[in-house]
């Protein structure tokens, strides 16, 4: 549910790696396959997937939840939300400096009315945090567990978290869901619809997706499971826009098609939501974007990740632009340790480096030829 702050230790990990050239490595299935299979029987059981720009070209379902139609989207929700914001900035209805003054006027908290759009989509608002609510069942902020079926919506955009700040804006990065579901209300009030209706025209309608929606209060569309036996529910509804999104694997698939081959957001637009800030420990928009090594690779290779974790399902969204490939993962393995690409090691760190830069045997036995002796 949360960003844990080890992704703020990103900045000064890859501020000290060289850059280097690389040559691009085609998608190699034979090789991806060992990995995933090696990862699904280390308990990573759910959906590992990789897509390149037109198809899908792997796929392994495993566990109990191997058939599910719909997963959580968790914080991939918030890779959706940039993105419709992306949109209308290209087709004018707002800009990354428009202000909570300019877009909600009737924002209650005047000490946050110059709280950007870019602000709100890198976690440096110092809104009011959901985390700081009250604990309820297993120690779960009690901003998730209520029932009220206007959670997540404008009513909290301009209700709880428009209440006491958590800091000041613009001074570090701080991961808030409260950032999602006001700029859903920003959304909404530029574009004079609602987001369901947004979701459905400016994501839904032009990347082909069929089944990407609102999670409807108190729905569970997989049974995560955990060591303990105990997973903390929420009422995935009280997330919005930041965390509220369900959907087919399919349709995350088809999401990252339409990144990658410009269908959803210009050119412009996409370089600046895929450019990581150093100084925030590489957040981009609604993602994290950095280049790092990975095996396999001659040279570092650029990575938009968007990780997330929800209702006790985790999910992955990794993106290699250069490569035209993404990986996608959903477990309902709730204990699963992904590590850290940028620290070399880790599930993640495995199975982007299979998708993106495995040689098959003959590459490696050409490229060990060419070597120079000695």
């Amino acid at each position: 549910m949360v960003m844990k702050a080890a992704l703020t230790c990103l900045a000064a990990a890859l501020l000290t790696a060289p850059a280097a050239a690389y040559k691009r490595i085609p998608f190699d299935k034979a090789v991806f396959e060992t990995a995933a299979q090696a990862a699904a029987d280390a308990g990573l059981t759910g959906v590992i997937a990789v897509t390149d720009i037109r198809q899908e070209r792997f796929r392994l379902a495993t566990g109990p939840e191997a058939d599910a139609k719909l997963w959580p989207w968790g914080s991939l929700s918030k890779q959706v939300a940039a993105a419709l914001t992306m949109r209308l900035v290209d087709k004018g209805k707002l800009t990354l400096d428009t202000t909570l003054a300019m877009a909600l006027p009737d924002f209650p908290n005047s000490e946050k009315s110059g709280v950007t759009v870019r602000q709100l989509l890198t976690h440096t608002t110092g809104l009011a945090n959901p985390e700081s609510t009250t604990p309820g069942e297993n120690g779960v902020p009690s901003f998730y567990l209520r029932s009220d079926p206007r959670a997540g919506t404008r009513d909290d955009a301009v209700g709880y978290c428009a209440g006491t700040p958590s800091g000041p804006a613009g001074a570090a990065f701080a991961y808030n869901n409260c950032d999602t579901i006001v700029l859903g209300a920003v959304l909404e009030a530029r574009a004079g619809r609602q987001l369901s209706t947004l979701l459905q025209k400016e994501i839904s309608e032009p990347a082909g997706l069929t089944s990407l929606r609102f999670a409807t209060p108190g729905e569970h569309p997989v049974q995560a499971r955990g060591a303990d036996g105990k997973v903390p529910r929420i009422n995935i509804a009280t997330m919005g826009i930041g965390g509220a999104l369900v959907g087919t694997v399919d349709d995350a698939l088809a999401f990252d098609r339409a990144l990658m081959n410009g269908d959803l957001v210009s050119d412009k637009g996409t370089a600046i939501m895929w450019t990581g800030d150093p100084a925030l420990g590489f957040v981009a928009l609604g993602a994290w974007a950095f280049s790092a090594p990975l095996t396999g690779c001659d040279g570092e290779v650029k990575l938009i990740e968007r990780r997330g974790s929800v209702d006790g399902v985790q999910m992955r969204n990794i993106i290699a632009p250069d490569e035209q490939l993404a990986l996608v993962i959903f477990t309902d393995n709730a204990d699963v340790e992904f590590g850290e690409i940028w620290q070399g090691m880790g599930v993640s760190y495995d199975l982007a480096s299979a998708a993106f830069c495995a040689k098959s045997e003959a590459e490696q036995d050409a490229a060990q030829k060419e070597k120079p002796p000695g």
